[in-house]
């Protein structure tokens, strides 16, 4: 076998790897919104409750929260320094991770605001990444949006990137 039929073969695999998992996968491309109370020191953040105000799916529909409030599972986390928190809680079937924090900049009218990225699961779709807001306008409330980053429309680019690799292979022989 020559290299470039070693590399044909290579490649097809791979795209039929990533299409066959493109197809099998349903990720969430909405957001929800989240309220609570909240305490916090210069170190620690203690989400004290946690109700959903708002949410799409991937169908566009409304995302059922269950009650106003539900678990806190590890709602207690360091901020400063950060290290990475699984399942800081569930709401509706929902579920978040954090993965990445930042403690950026106050306006004048808010006491803490953070953002990152995490992992939001749930509703029967499959883990997607997603980044979130936290932002405290008092001393004891706060709101967070978190918002899905699809994964499939990176996929297909890196697909699409793999057949062009196979054109300018085909051209060259």
């Amino acid at each position: 076998m020559n290299v470039i039929k070693i590399y044909k073969l290579m490649l097809g695999v791979m795209v039929f790897s990533i299409s066959s998992s493109i197809a099998n996968a349903a990720y969430i491309t909405g957001g929800m919104g989240i309220t609570g109370n909240y305490d916090a020191d210069a170190t620690t953040l203690t989400l004290n409750s946690v109700s959903g105000t708002s949410g799409t799916d991937i169908l566009g529909t409304t995302v059922g929260f269950g009650t106003p409030s539900d678990s806190i599972n590890n709602g207690i986390f360091l901020y400063a320094p950060f290290a990475s928190v699984v399942d800081v809680f569930q709401i509706g079937g929902w579920q978040l991770d954090l993965t990445t924090l930042v403690i950026d900049p106050l306006s004048t009218t808010e006491k803490l605001k953070l953002t990152g990225t995490g992992l939001l699961s749930g509703g029967g779709f499959d883990p997607t990444a997603a980044t979130w807001t936290f932002s405290a306008q008092n001393a004891s409330s706060y709101s967070m949006s978190i918002t899905a980053v699809p994964v499939p429309a990176a996929a297909w680019l890196f697909g699409s990137g793999l057949l062009g690799l196979v054109g300018i292979a085909r051209r060259r022989t």
